[in-house]
């Protein structure tokens, strides 16, 4: 399976990290919160997160923790499906590919569900082809996109001349919730809303994608995990996610087949970032690191903003990558890309 092009797309607005805390703050719930909490919010959003800035699709921060399970339901529908389309858009454009030539679309999301899922809604969006194989993929969080590529893979492996989608969209500010926990009040200080798609065809581009792999420790099942409150997703996030992280995706390293010359990873937050760099031989996490400054922890399109941002270096001397997101379940899955 090779590689065409991949673009990405966020909501238009965007709030910095003094913002969300001015914000948050001033919500109905802040006075609820205890002294601790507060502190923790406060020294998160104030303190070197590695974050600059986040993208919400909101008109204004107050409607971020304002809004009941329905209209967080309704937003999800209506934002997902959009921001997706974007993404599609941006990287069939940079392709040279069209609209009506896609032949297959894999979507990944965990923070919402609908039924039919966001590719049926796309598919309207978009004027695709009536018999276009639309796949929706759910419950494996950040870690998403690349399992994603493997099931495209799967599709050209049986029809090379095919045009395949990729697209990984994330509505974080649709699952923001707050309480005394420290999990879930790290959550709502470091996710961001984004879409990232890639085009995949059998034959021409300019990277191949193979070696596909992946870890599944499900007895870290709790670390994290969405669970459900008051109808509402609350994400659950233990404070030892990111050596778990490190770990697995050492264990996931070790199985390359080829020495890598650059890493192409989803970064998660500061810390598992940190923990990545100490387990892995890549130096700094450049990648990571600058998708998690401008965009905060985006969830499943991380990994493929991340390759986008590759694609648009001065790579001309790598020739071979090694591309890795992870999440719940708790799960890792890695590929590997060599130039053509």
């Amino acid at each position: 399976m090779n590689l065409s092009a991949v673009g990405t797309a966020f909501p238009m607005n965007s709030f910095t990290q003094k913002q969300c805390l001015d914000a948050m703050r001033a919500a109905d719930f802040w006075q609820g919160l205890k002294g601790r909490s507060q502190m923790v919010i406060e020294k998160v959003l104030t303190g070197d997160s590695g974050i600059e800035k986040r993208h919400f699709a909101l008109d204004s921060l107050d409607q971020a923790w304002s809004r009941g399970a329905q209209e967080l339901n309704e937003a999800y529908e209506k934002e997902a499906p959009d921001l997706a389309a974007v993404a599609i858009q941006n990287a069939i454009a940079k392709s040279g590919h069209r609209l009506d030539e896609i032949d297959a679309v894999f979507v990944s999301s965990c923070t919402g569900y609908l039924c039919p899922g966001v590719s049926s809604h796309l598919a309207e969006r978009l004027g695709l082809r009536a018999d276009v194989f639309l796949q929706d993929m759910t419950g494996l969080g950040c870690g998403a996109a690349v399992p994603l590529l493997r099931a495209a893979d799967g599709v050209l492996a049986r029809n090379p001349n095919a045009v395949v989608i990729t697209v990984a969209v994330e509505v974080c500010s649709a699952a923001f919730y707050v309480e005394d926990d420290f999990g879930v009040l790290i959550s709502t200080c470091l996710f961001g809303d984004g879409a990232a798609a890639a085009v995949w065809v059998g034959s021409g581009g300019g990277w191949k994608v193979s070696d596909f792999c992946s870890l599944h420790i499900p007895e870290e099942r709790e670390k994290i995990r969405f669970t459900n409150a008051n109808g509402r997703l609350r994400n659950q996030l233990d404070r030892s996610v990111p050596q778990l992280a490190a770990s697995t995706v050492n264990k996931l390293y070790e199985k390359r087949k080829q020495e890598p010359q650059a890493w192409i990873t989803h970064g998660g937050g500061r810390d598992v970032i940190e923990a990545l760099e100490q387990a892995l031989p890549a130096g700094e996490l450049s990648l990571a690191r600058g998708v998690m400054r401008d965009y905060g922890n985006l969830s499943s399109p991380s990994v493929l903003v991340a390759l986008e941002q590759f694609l648009e270096q001065d790579n001309a001397d790598v020739d071979h990558a090694w591309m890795c997101a992870f999440g719940a379940g708790f799960s890792a899955h890695s590929c590997e890309l060599e130039r053509l």
